[in-house]
């Protein structure tokens, strides 16, 4: 309940009194929410507590102002317990702009960071590895903080409570999963789901201490609940309460549904005889000071302060439009640091230079920490970590479970609460795996938390290429991950960016997502020493000229750069533009550019179909038709899974050759010119086989 309605109404807070009108408080409000539903002005789905708010007020009577909970989509009990604002609430329920998230969020996105509830995500089990990212950053810091995850009975079934519980056991984190059991997941009862046999068995297989409290009783669950969060004060690992409890309301909405006969007859009857509320006021019944007369005005004090609450709520004003330029990626309040004058530079490999990144990030800033699978190995992930795991120990350097899903949204939650994670992932396909996360939690944390949140969430991940890595390690995804907003989306060509843009991302206040070609590591160029920025601004001209617009991005601006050092043999002078940012995009100077040189090829270093290539092209017929001269040409890979066998590659991945040809073709250059210039680029390969970037190259990673 919200301390200056407990201080108004002379309530010690945490008392048996305290917890009782908590519970009355809630009911009151959702029941008020039932009476005002039909009338069609809170309009986004509502998953009511009735019936099971002993739950989330045990639980809160058990922490501190400074303690965490995050919550899901049943959550109106969670942050009201907490002692999240009501008018802040139920303006987010009628999509106000003094909603708790300015009304973006409606019923299923509470927060109130004030009081420590921390998120509320709709998505059955999505918030559990955010909280135990708050966790491990407490754990990081020396916090003694504790942090509470609600989970229903239907979060065990998926697969990312058992990483995350994995995670909490293995490094003891100070998290409280509070599991509030009401046997139903919508309509499909928990037998139908699950073998019968305890759900605290399944914590109890990760090692996990498990507490069971009766989700009815207030007083039970209070007293279970501090009894954990003492516990987990003292270091003592996360702990599983289980609290079988039960809805009396539809799974979502107002209404009663009973009459569907999904439930057995009489369970809900049985169920409303154990209701929490009476059984709450008949235990304050029993006490020596009890006055029914004093308890039934304070009641009625409640009641006319809900009331009060919902027309002030219902008569807020709605939010003012969203600004597409503000309104996708948290502002930086600093300029990008850019290369000191005086910092040496040498010539370094692509791989070399990321190290370097990663290790001058972490000197600069001790929030920053890397994740991964195999950061230590001995081939330090293609040499892109070597020696950082023994430099910074494993504070610095977590060893990640395989398990992408659920570590990535504990470095998420770790972001969220502070850190500058970067998450090492083997390949781009790993992330596959993560998606939920990075797409619903780090790429909406700004926009969805209403600027409460950022996740400023570095993701490393490797495109595969050559000795047979085949379909499911070869794919480059950046068209995918690009379509959401909120992500950044980032593909550094030379080392030189590779550092400086890896630096930039690390330091930016939202989720930078890289994808670096397995390729490029052995590229080598000139890098500055110490800590410098390259901007993640966009495109970048990296060869002028007038005949023709050459856009390509990662390695296939290598491939870019050898065609149109041939070209330039024979008259064609390349206006060639290293994409480096695919979201957000900079259309620009590719603009710009075209306007200059009435032809466009667009190099995708994914398939084009739907590509990056195709949003380019896109825009530019939108926006500078009357300068094409020739219709836009895009490459890209062949438009089927990347084969394993040499013989199949050879005709699968767009090349320098492949580029000469399109703009060859464009210009309509002379067959005797273009032939001269492919059999210069055949002398300058040699017998280098098609499915390796260079002789050091020995596979099969």
């Amino acid at each position: 309940m919200q301390r200056a309605l407990s201080q108004k109404l002379g309530v010690e807070e945490k008392s048996p009194l305290w917890r009782y009108l908590s519970l009355y408080f809630i009911r009151r409000v959702e029941e008020g929410i039932v009476e005002r539903y039909s009338d069609q002005e809170m309009r986004c789905p509502v998953h009511l507590s009735i019936g099971q708010e002993a739950t989330a007020v045990g639980v809160s009577s058990a922490l501190g102002p400074a303690d965490k909970v995050f919550s899901n989509h049943r959550c109106h009990a969670h942050y009201l317990a907490k002692g999240g604002d009501l008018y802040r609430m139920l303006c987010e329920l009628y999509g106000k702009a003094d909603g708790c998230v300015g009304g973006r969020g409606g019923s299923m996105h509470l927060m109130a960071p004030e009081v420590g509830v921390d998120i509320s995500i709709p998505i059955v089990g999505s918030s559990i590895p955010l909280a135990v990212g708050q966790a491990l950053q407490d754990r990081r810091t020396g916090s003694d903080r504790v942090t509470v995850c609600y989970l229903g009975d239907g979060c065990l079934e998926e697969g990312v409570f058992h990483e995350c519980a994995n995670f909490a056991s293995l490094h003891d984190l100070p998290v409280l999963f509070a599991c509030e059991n009401n046997l139903y997941s919508v309509y499909t009862p928990l037998r139908q789901r699950q073998p019968n046999r305890p759900l605290s068995d399944l914590a109890k297989a990760h090692a996990m201490q498990t507490v069971m409290a009766d989700g009815n009783d207030v007083t039970a669950v209070a007293g279970a609940a501090r009894e954990a969060v003492d516990g987990l004060r003292r270091g003592c690992g996360p702990v599983f309460l289980e609290m079988p409890t039960y809805r009396h309301r539809e799974h979502c909405g107002p209404n009663d549904d009973d009459h569907l006969g999904y439930r057995e007859p009489g369970e809900l009857a049985a169920w409303q005889v154990a209701d929490p509320l009476p059984r709450a006021r008949s235990g304050l019944a029993k006490e020596p000071d009890f006055n029914e007369v004093a308890l039934q005005q304070i009641e009625q004090t409640i009641e006319a302060y809900i009331d009060e609450t919902f027309d002030r709520a219902r008569q807020a004003p709605y939010p003012a439009a969203i600004d597409p330029a503000t309104g996708e990626y948290a502002p930086s309040d600093r300029p990008a640091m850019p290369v000191k004058a005086t910092a040496a530079v040498r010539e370094m490999s692509f791989a070399e230079a990321v190290c370097d990144g990663l290790g001058v990030s972490i000197d600069r800033d001790p929030s920053v920490y890397l994740m991964g699978e195999g950061i230590d190995d001995p081939s330090a992930f293609w040499g892109t970590t070597r020696g950082i795991a023994e430099r910074f120990g494993p504070e610095k350097v977590v060893e990640m479970p395989i398990s992408e899903l659920g570590m990535t949204g504990v470095a998420i939650g770790s972001a969220m609460a502070g850190a500058r994670p970067v998450i090492n992932l083997q390949r781009v396909e790993f992330a596959l795996l993560a998606m939920e996360q990075i797409v619903n939690n780090a790429g909406k944390a700004f926009f969805a938390g209403n600027g409460h949140h950022t996740a400023p969430i570095t993701v490393r991940m490797i495109v595969g290429r050559g000795w047979g890595q085949g379909p499911q390690h070869a794919q480059s995804l950046e068209s995918v991950f690009a379509h959401f907003p909120g992500l950044k989306v980032i593909l550094p060509s030379f080392p030189a960016d590779a550092k400086g843009m890896l630096c930039a991302a690390i330091a930016d206040e939202n989720p930078v997502l890289i994808i670096e070609h397995r390729w490029l590591h052995f590229a080598s160029g000139a890098v500055p020493g110490g800590y410098y920025e390259n901007a993640l601004d966009g495109p970048k001209r990296i060869r002028e000229g007038v005949d023709v617009t050459l856009v390509a991005s990662s390695f296939m601006t290598l491939e870019a750069v050898r065609a149109a050092a041939l070209l330039d043999r024979i008259g064609i002078v390349v206006d060639l533009i290293d994409l480096r940012v695919v979201r957000p995009l900079n259309i620009d100077p590719i603009l710009a550019s075209v306007c200059r040189t009435g032809r466009l090829v667009c190099v995708d270093l994914g398939w084009s179909l739907f590509g990056v290539s195709s949003e380019i092209v896109a825009q530019v017929a939108e926006r500078c038709f009357d300068s094409l001269e020739k219709p836009p040409v895009r490459i890209g890979p062949a438009p089927y899974p990347t084969p394993s066998s040499r013989a199949l590659v050879e005709t699968y991945y767009p090349t320098a050759r492949s580029i000469i040809e399109s703009v060859t073709a464009l210009l309509g250059t002379a067959q005797s010119d273009r032939d001269r210039i492919l059999r210069v680029l055949d002398e300058e390969i040699g017998d280098l086989p098609v499915d390796v970037p260079d002789p050091a190259y020995k596979g099969p990673f």
